[in-house]
């Protein structure tokens, strides 16, 4: 009897094993995007954002709005944002832009521009360790993202973050 009441635990145990190894598998699989394409227009930054404010000022203050949001995947507020959720509602808030919901979505917002030609404001989209991933230019070489381990961040396009760049969208005129 106790040998039968064993094994039934022991079965029950790695139900809920497998049920939790799936799930977690779900949730990573799931990343920062879907596989939907849009092409909107590019949308001229609104004209509520002061004459003397540029995007970059503009886009440094909500970094500062921002910093400290730790990541959470679907995340969209200040609970926690993921980095889709973040670019959504930065563009919401600073220039009353809707952007779509998922990181590749976004990637194909507005219009492509060449590396040589990016400025504060475009969207910068990665491939990252087999996901997608978004964010925004802010200065030279400087953009603003929701990293999964830092949570909302400045980072440099630099030896790590240069290979990965796959597209940047004008989105602001």
């Amino acid at each position: 009897m106790n040998d039968r009441n064993s094994h039934a635990s022991f079965r029950s145990g790695m139900s809920f094993l497998s049920l939790m190894v799936f799930a977690c598998l779900l949730l990573l699989g799931s990343g920062c995007a879907s596989k939907a394409v849009i092409q909107p227009p590019v949308i001229p930054p609104s004209s509520s954002t002061g004459p003397d404010e540029s995007v970059s000022e503009i886009l440094f203050s909500q970094f500062n709005a921002w910093k400290g949001v730790r990541h959470r995947i679907g995340g969209t507020n200040r609970q926690g944002v993921d980095c889709s959720g973040l670019m959504q509602a930065i563009f919401r808030e600073a220039f009353q832009v809707e952007l779509p919901r998922t990181s590749r979505d976004q990637s194909r917002m507005g219009q492509r521009v060449e590396t040589g030609q990016m400025r504060p404001g475009d969207l910068v989209y990665f491939t990252d360790k087999g996901g997608d991933h978004i964010g925004v230019l802010v200065a030279d070489r400087t953009f603003l993202h929701a990293s999964a381990s830092r949570g909302v961040t400045l980072s440099t396009l630099d030896a790590y973050w240069w290979p990965r760049l796959r597209r940047v969208q004008r989105v602001l005129s």
